[in-house]
């Protein structure tokens, strides 16, 4: 039998293709594990978690948490449950009618808001709202650390987090003894910290429970009132332990296990030591809402189920390998994706939208903000998570009823998504948050997102209700003017929060999404068979364009403070009166007065700006209300006078990113989504370091996400690859798992 010399070519060449098919395979195992975080100090904000999502531990570099108060202004020591809520007693009887007062506002004469201050507010009606606003709260279930040890004792710390099994491998010395700590903690479903130690002597382990602050912002441990609440050991046998904690009407139970001679002992009234006999030995300590069945996991079996958790997460994400770029800012930007990623599933992965500084301390009291799901969360789908995006959606059918309240007594039909709330969806009052609306289209947006990753008749049933009534509200909301034939939107804090409801008329990113919100909705209905709403269509014909300046720059809004009206030579000047003693708190605003004045005849231009006019190109895809070119212009204006060597990590960056990739400027985007180089803000956990209250602030981490898949990914109709870096050779970036963005 003779052989074809073609069919030999074509079989050398399948078998090339083979083998650079499986060479180009992501190694996810090393990707993972060459940005595992480690750690050479004992320092606040060198602290790490564990957890599952839905239950977090942060821990410091003796792999307990040893050093509450050492930590706690830094990335504290918290352990925190999504079940772990707390309302301190309301003894007197304040409710949410209290809060509630007329606002007019401009195109909206008439509307009840939630408010802390208003216009004539009773003192009780302001303590009404700081009760409602702090209340409920989420609650540290607990501190679990080394007894008897102080920080400057701790010396030669050798700590590395193995993200790809969930594994913290701590070593350290204590007074000259080598101490070794393995820690985990378990997998879905399993709120639970297990360790196995090895040291010289045995240590014993202190478990302290604090009692809720309600404060604001703080690791939410007030060690100082002991009689406010109770830890009873239940029940006692060899190797195990139940404890019942109670929290005025909140109680929950903390169960024990160790291996070998041990013994568990009240040694205050909120404080237990556990005492091995050997230097080494196991222990586990589990969490739970009702009473356990059964005894808790050893570690060898927690740390099993956790290595199965994040094994199976790591090898269905979506992933990025910078490691063949040569550009020097590659490592760097790999390092805070993947470190990113490992934030998102273990602090955000929980059933209703997160906080802000996820669940390593409480930021506004543990609650959680619904604009910031776009942030957070959205990244869900686009790297190969939907499902635990879904969470959080199947969440606001809990919250859809107060949605529709809200929009019920402001004179609307449909549901207005509150700002900023707890499980229970009881709407926070506040000055600033009752006012925006740019979280009103996340819901379409997030089921849309959803429906592009599993497409099925199942999803569009599941959202219908959802997507059909948030679109109602905002059909509703935008009013006409007949003068100019189009519709506007006013009387409505815009993203920014500095263009306030008074004054401002249609913000940029708002008409945008109100654009995408409503044509997203009709697509829906037709998907599902119906009529388009005629209403819908008009409003999507005649919606504002973004207001420009006369050289080409999109402004934040057409009118608000500081804006300039280039057409009257005038700019809005907004006058606040001084600040009560102690300053405005947790989110008051106090009441302004407007004047305009002349505008400086040097002002031809205007500065861009990451919030409005980016944003309304970037997160969102195009649409008749802008044009590219002005875009570009904005984005080159933008650019120009970015700080870029100012101010910190927060939306902004990814905002400016996802619009110069849009606009096909790459070099913008990566000089953008790497912070300019600025790797000082990156702490050793990943977390984004803001300010001295905001140690840490997820929905950056999101954000970076999201921008960077899109970055690669990119969007419906992009036909370019990798559209977001450079292609002049340095930039060799290989991806798995990622979905465009609309």
């Amino acid at each position: 039998m003779t052989h074809s010399p073609f069919r030999a070519a074509a079989a050398l060449l399948l078998a090339a293709l083979l083998t650079s098919c499986a060479s180009d395979k992501i190694d996810r195992k090393a990707l993972v594990s060459r940005n595992n975080p480690h750690i050479s100090e004992l320092a606040p904000l060198n602290s790490l978690n564990l957890g599952n999502g839905c239950f977090t531990l942060t821990l410091d570099a003796t792999g307990l948490q040893t050093f509450p108060e050492f930590c706690k202004d830094g990335l504290s020591l918290g352990t925190y449950s999504e079940w772990g809520w707390h309302a301190f007693p309301n003894t007197e009887g304040y409710t949410m009618e209290e809060t509630l007062e007329d606002h007019p506002l401009p195109g909206h004469p008439h509307g009840i808001y939630s408010v802390q201050m208003g216009y004539a507010q009773s003192p009780r009606s302001q303590a009404a709202a700081a009760y409602i606003r702090a209340n409920p709260h989420r609650i540290h279930l607990g501190n679990i650390g080394f007894d008897g040890m102080k920080p400057e004792e701790i010396e030669g710390v050798d700590q590395t987090l193995d993200m790809y099994d969930g594994v913290l491998h701590s070593r350290f010395t204590w007074k000259g003894q080598p101490v070794q700590v393995e820690t985990v903690s378990g997998g879905e479903g399993e709120d639970l910290l297990a360790a196995h130690v090895k040291a010289e002597q045995p240590l014993p382990v202190v478990l302290r429970f604090p009692y809720p602050t309600g404060v604001h912002t703080d690791d939410a441990s007030d060690w100082c009132v002991d009689d406010k609440h109770s830890t009873e050991i239940v029940s006692q046998q060899d190797g195990s332990a139940l404890v019942r904690r109670t929290l005025d009407d909140v109680t929950y139970y903390v169960s024990v296990r160790w291996s070998g001679k041990a013994a568990l002992a009240q040694a205050g009234p909120n404080r237990l030591t556990l005492t091995p006999e050997s230097p080494e030995w196991e222990f586990s300590v589990r969490f739970t809402p009702e009473q356990p069945d059964g005894a808790n996991p050893d570690f060898r079996t927690a740390a099993a189920s956790a290595k199965g958790l994040w094994n199976n997460y790591w090898q269905t994400s979506g992933v990025i390998d910078f490691s063949h770029c040569t550009d020097p800012r590659a490592p760097l930007l790999e390092r805070r994706v993947v470190l990113s990623q490992y934030l998102m599933r273990v602090q955000e992965a929980q059933h209703f939208p997160p906080a802000e500084t996820g669940m390593t301390y409480n930021s506004w009291h543990g609650k959680f903000h619904l604009e910031m799901v776009m942030w957070h969360s959205f990244q869900w789908a686009t790297w190969g998570q939907p499902e635990l995006l879904r969470r959080q959606l199947d969440w606001y059918k809990t919250a859809q009823p107060n949605a529709r309240i809200i929009a019920e007594r402001q004179g609307f039909p449909g549901v207005r998504w509150m700002k900023m709330t707890d499980p229970s969806a009881t709407e926070a009052p506040s000055d600033i948050g009752s006012y925006i609306i740019w979280q009103q289209p996340h819901p379409i947006y997030m089921a849309e997102l959803i429906y592009r990753a599993e497409p099925s008749q199942e999803i569009l049933d599941e959202y219908a209700d959802m997507v059909q009534q948030t679109a109602e509200f905002m059909a509703a909301f935008v009013n006409y003017d007949a003068a100019k034939d189009r519709y506007v939107i006013e009387g409505a804090c815009a993203a920014s929060e500095s263009l306030s409801e008074d004054y401002t008329v249609n913000p940029s990113f708002e008409l945008s999404y109100w654009h995408f919100g409503l044509s997203v909705a009709q697509q829906w209905r037709e998907r599902r068979g119906l009529e388009r709403v005629a209403a819908w269509d008009d409003i999507l014909a005649k919606l504002s364009p973004l207001a420009v300046s006369p050289d080409g720059i999109y402004l934040p809004a057409e009118k608000g403070p500081g804006v300039p009206d280039f057409e009257n030579g005038t700019v809005l000047r907004v006058i606040a009166p001084p600040a009560p003693a102690g300053g405005y708190k947790d989110g008051q605003r106090g009441r302004t007065s407007a004047q305009i004045v002349p505008l400086d005849p040097a002002r031809t231009n205007v500065s861009g700006t990451s919030t409005e006019n980016l944003l309304a190109f970037g997160m969102l895809p195009a649409c008749r209300l802008f044009t590219e070119e002005n875009m570009q212009k904005t984005l080159d204006r933008a650019a120009e006078r970015w700080g870029w060597k100012r101010g910190n990590w927060s939306w902004n960056y990814p905002s400016f990113a996802m619009n110069a990739t849009r606009l096909l400027r790459p070099e913008i985007a990566v000089r953008a989504i790497t912070m300019d180089g600025r790797g000082e803000l990156v702490l050793p956990s990943g977390n984004n370091y803001r300010s001295e209250t905001l140690r840490m602030y997820l929905p950056g981490n999101g954000g970076l996400l999201l921008a960077v898949g899109m970055m690669c990914a990119g969007w419906d109709g992009c036909e370019v690859e990798n559209p977001g870096f450079p292609k002049d050779g340095t930039w060799d970036v290989r991806w798995e798992g990622l979905k465009p963005m609309p």
